[in-house]
């Protein structure tokens, strides 16, 4: 298994597409992002490894001001990021943990979203917890 962990704003720079390293041994993949991205940026490493078959995502957002791209959350999109770019693809797991109060999302739209993976992994599970934290409580 291979495992890249990102923790550092990483400054977007023009990538050429056909500059790409390719990784076709590449099988399992650990991703742990603990920054700002977005769809675009998680599609690029991933088409690096066109034979991957188990793709394991954590991406852990602490930072409220950061206006979270909507599409991390939309199950069609990552269908299709998926599709096209590891189509070998027979395990997908993925966590995330934002911590952002506004706007309230609709967690049965995006439930809905990923009905397709219901269909397209065995033992597909999707749970999705909203925790409402009171601030005025402090730890002794």
């Amino acid at each position: 298994m291979f495992r890249i962990c990102f923790s550092a704003l990483i400054q977007r720079q023009s990538l050429n597409d056909n500059d790409l390293p390719i990784l076709p041994q590449l099988m399992s993949f650990d991703l742990t992002i603990s920054a700002e991205c977005d769809s675009r940026s998680i599609a690029c490493i991933l088409r690096c490894m066109p034979n991957l078959m188990h793709f394991y995502f954590l991406l852990t957002i602490r930072r409220t001001t950061w206006s979270f791209p909507g599409e991390l959350l939309d199950g069609d999109v990552w269908k299709q990021m998926l599709e096209v770019h590891v189509p070998y693809l027979s395990k997908f797991e993925f966590h995330m943990s934002i911590e952002k109060g506004r706007p309230k999302l609709d967690l049965d739209i995006i439930v809905n979203s990923f009905e397709y993976f219901v269909t397209k992994y065995s033992n597909w599970h999707m749970i999705i917890n909203r925790w409402k934290f009171d601030r005025n409580i402090r730890g002794k």
